[in-house]
Order: structure tokens, then sequence, then C-alpha cells
């Protein structure tokens, strides 16, 4: 008699289903984090790399080749080795030189998914 009467009016907390459906979502964003965080991170120098180029007394006077080189040694010295010369463009116009850095980062995510990064940043650099 007991037990048809009774009945759960109201349920408190989370059910272990409830408690693995958070557990898979936080899993997920987590390796999704882990996966993208290094290209961020290369992104962040890579900027700063081109940023710096600003600082370079004289720059609008040295030859693109000259220019090159200065990235290269940048990149050396932080490590950056994924990005090949032909994803920069150096253009030289009177006073000014524009750095243009263009390249895809496709990253492999989870069988045959894959995360596509596209890069672009442009450097304007002004005699100094």
């Amino acid at each position: 008699m007991l037990r048809q009467g009774f009945k759960y009016k109201h349920q408190k907390g989370f059910t272990i289903t409830g408690w693995l459906f958070i557990i898979a979502l936080f899993l997920y964003f987590a390796y999704l984090a882990m996966v993208i965080s290094p290209y961020v991170i290369g992104n962040h120098t890579m900027n700063r790399i081109l940023e710096s180029l600003t600082e370079v007394p004289g720059i609008t006077q040295k030859s693109q080749r000259e220019i090159m080189r200065l990235i290269k040694n940048r990149m050396s010295i932080n490590q950056v080795s994924d990005i090949d010369e032909e994803a920069f463009d150096i253009e030289k116009d009177g006073d000014k030189v524009i750095v243009y850095l263009e390249y895809d980062d496709k990253i492999h995510f989870m069988g045959n998914v894959y995360i596509l990064i596209e890069r672009n940043k442009s450097v304007e650099l002004i005699r100094n």
C-alpha cells in the first residue's frame, strides 16, 4: 500500500546521466583548447615579431632581403619554424615599407574533422 502512493515529487541534484553529460562537455572543450592553444600562441608570437620591426632603426632603407633576414632571425629566436618565406610579402613604397603575412593553419581535431585558421597580418614600417 505504501508503494503505490510513493512518488518522487521533487528531484534534488543531478542524476548520473546529467553529470556524465556535463563532464563530457567539459572534456570536449578542454580538448579543443589543448589542440588550438599552440596555434594561438604562435599567432601571438608572429604578431610580436612583426611589431618589433617598427623599432629597428633605418628599417625603410634596408632591402627586402635584409628585412626578410631580420624576420627569419626573430623567428629562429622565438622557435617559430612552421611558417615559410612564401607567407611573407614585403612592399617598399618611398619612405614606408609594408610587410604582409598571410598563411593558413590546418589543425587535425579528431577523426576526419579539421580546423582551419586563416592568418592575415600587415605592418607598416615608417622611416624613423
